[in-house]
Order: structure tokens, then C-alpha cells, then sequence
């Protein structure tokens, strides 16, 4: 409902008007002038005087000055004597007036007619801040089409042509680790543009999750081996499992469960030094399961923390660590999606902790 702001000196006009206007609209209006400039007011419409006009000119033009670039109309009602005194000034403050006496068809036209304005203006407003969000957007995407998917060609490029002008002069063993480095190259960039096609295009914010039956401790180990498989043996990830329900079988989404595991993993290894130990911890409740991942890694500093889930937000430590900042918006997502809350601990150089609360329910055994 649209907010209509009464300043009327005369307040037996004041009365009346607000009667009438009501059955459409949330009128108010203040007691004095100090509770007035001493307030904020939120408003689609104000509706005064000439009087009223008169003592609070300057108000008006500060308050539509804060309001811009967005329409925020102010409605005179004025007698027809005093529209031969009105100079051109005044439409700075007023946007359009009604003579007294007054017909209610007039005036509710020219409300209605100034609060369609007002929120084609907030509409407007709304979709230019879209379009500055997907500029940046594409800005950023193209920083890291620069930066995270060249040189991973440039690499891929590189191993091919030893390939093909020394193939002859490298063993088979060679041969396999170059094609190897290849393929795991072409894993991470496909990592990276789907991480970003998936925020970009709101893929997200769309789906529905979709549980099945599933044996959640099972499928984290086989989680955890393929990734202790990429790290090979620069990390070690450990994985725990606390609860009376730890055997039975829980309804999920496997995916969301992939999403917000595989990333939280694969940046606890990402962020942490070689030989460094990779905790994850499954602890079953009551109707809900949390994850702990507990890493040995940088830490995130404080003034990073806030922003810490924002798409493309990468702290500030992490020196010359390839990344896209995309990894923890995709976990926040899925996690809300869930119905689930994602909270952290963090020390600078001693590590984080990652703990993911998602409600479940249990498949009742026959």
C-alpha cells in the first residue's frame, strides 16, 4: 500500500482529507515541525499546503535532492487566488498542484497519476542497478577469462607442442604425466566456467532440490577419496563420522550435497600448506547433520570475513593462489537453498573451520 504524507496546516482540511484518502492508502502526517525535520519519513506522495509550503521549502528540497535520481512527488493544494502569485522556482520543490475547492474524481486521479510515476521511478531504479550488477558481472567474468583460463591454455599449449616435436626422444611414464597434467588442466577450467555460469545465469536460485535415498556416510568417503585422489599426497583429508544414525540412510539432494563438499574441500586444500591435514566431520542430530571442515591454512583476516560469501570476493592473503571467488557464493547458495546455515571460525595462519548445518530426514528402515 502506497504512503501518503499529510502536511496541511489547516487541520480540518487535514481531518477530512485523511478520511477519504485511507480506504486506499497509509496516511500519516507529524505532530509538530521538529518531529518532522527530526524524523525520517518514508513516503510515495506528500501532500501540502501553501502555508505548510512556505515553512518547510527547504525540507522539501532536501528531502526530493536525497531521494534522486528516484520521483519522490510532492502534491500542493492551493486556492485559485494564490496561483497568479506562484512563481517559476516553485516547481523545483512541487510537482503538481489542485485548486481548491477541491472535486475527490480530480484528486484521486492526480494522486494515482503521480504514485504510478513514483513507483515507474523505483522500477527503473531497480533495473539500472540489475544492469550495473551485470556489468560488473561481465567485467569480472572477462578478468577471469584473462587471468584463471589463460594461463591454463597457455600451459596446455606448452605441453602439446613437446608432444608433438619430442615425443620420439620422451618414455611412455612422460608421455602419460604430460597428458595427465593435460586433463587435469582442462578438469579445473571446466571447474571454473561452470562455477561461473552457474551465478551468472541464477541456475542456481532456481533449482528445486530433488532428495533421494542415500547412505550419507558412504557417499561422503567416496567424496573424499576422489579428492584426496587430485591432491595426491600433498594433503591428507580425514573423515569422521559422530551420531547414533551414522548406518542409516537419509533423504538428500545429492547434488547440493556435492556442491557445497567438493568446495569447502577443495579450498580447505587450496588454502593450506603442502602436507598439511584436511578434516571432515559428520556429526548426526536429531533431524538435522552437520559438516565440520577444519583446515591448517592462511586463515581469512576479519575485514574480509564480512564479504566472505559475496561472488567474486577473494581475501586479501591469498598472495598469488589462483582463484574466482565464486567457490563460497556457490556454497551459500546451496546451503540456503537447503534450508541450511553456513557459519565460520578463522585464525590468521593457524586455519578455518567450516560448519554447515542442513535439516534431513531419515529413511525409516522396514
Amino acid at each position: 500500500m502506497s504512503k501518503i504524507l499529510l502536511l496541511l496546516e489547516h487541520k480540518e482540511n487535514r481531518r477530512l482529507l485523511s478520511i477519504w484518502l485511507e480506504k486506499n492508502y497509509e496516511i500519516f502526517y507529524p505532530n509538530s515541525d521538529d518531529e518532522l525535520s527530526q524524523s525520517i519519513f518514508s513516503f510515495d506522495l506528500c501532500i501540502l499546503d501553501g502555508r505548510a509550503l512556505d515553512k518547510l521549502n527547504k525540507w522539501v528540497l532536501k528531502t526530493k535532492k536525497a531521494q534522486e535520481p528516484v520521483f519522490l512527488p510532492f502534491l500542493l493544494m492551493t486556492s485559485r487566488q494564490d496561483v497568479s502569485i506562484l512563481t517559476r522556482h516553485l516547481w523545483k520543490s512541487i510537482d503538481e498542484l489542485i485548486i481548491s475547492p477541491i472535486e475527490k474524481m480530480e484528486l484521486a486521479a492526480r494522486v494515482e497519476m503521480l504514485l504510478q510515476r513514483r513507483q515507474l521511478s523505483l522500477q527503473l531504479q531497480v533495473a539500472n542497478h540489475n544492469l550495473q550488477e551485470l556489468n560488473e558481472l561481465k567485467t569480472r567474468f572477462i578478468s577471469i577469462a584473462s587471468h584463471e583460463l589463460r594461463n591454463p591454455l597457455n600451459l596446455i599449449s606448452g605441453y602439446t607442442q613437446l608432444l608433438i616435436q619430442s615425443s620420439s626422444k620422451y618414455s611412455e611414464e612422460r608421455k602419460q604425466d604430460l597428458f595427465n597434467r593435460i586433463i587435469t588442466i582442462v578438469k579445473n577450467m571446466t571447474g571454473t566456467l561452470n562455477d561461473v555460469l552457474l551465478l551468472s545465469k541464477g541456475e542456481l536460485a532456481k533449482q528445486k532440490l530433488n532428495p533421494i535415498q542415500l547412505d550419507l556416510s558412504k557417499f561422503c568417503r567416496v567424496l573424499v577419496n576422489e579428492i584426496q585422489l587430485g591432491a595426491g599426497s600433498s594433503h591428507v583429508i580425514n573423515f569422521l563420522v559422530e551420531g547414533e544414525n551414522s548406518e542409516s540412510k537419509i533423504l538428500a539432494d545429492q547434488k547440493l550435497l556435492s556442491q557445497i563438499l567438493i568446495n569447502l574441500l577443495t579450498n580447505a586444500i587450496k588454502y593450506s600448506p603442502t602436507d598439511s591435514t584436511i578434516e571432515l566431520q559428520l556429526v548426526y542430530q536429531a533431524e538435522k547433520i552437520i559438516f565440520h571442515i577444519k583446515d591448517q591454512g592462511i586463515g581469512i583476516p576479519k575485514k574480509d570475513q564480512e564479504q566472505l560469501f559475496s561472488s567474486f570476493h577473494r581475501a586479501s592473503n591469498v598472495g598469488n593462489i589462483p582463484g574466482t571467488g565464486l567457490g563460497l557464493a556457490i556454497v551459500k547458495q546451496c546451503v540456503d537453498l537447503y534450508g541450511g546455515t553456513i557459519k565460520f571460525q578463522s585464525q590468521i595462519d593457524v586455519g578455518t573451520t567450516f560448519t554447515v548445518t542442513l535439516p534431513i530426514t531419515l529413511v525409516k528402515s522396514s
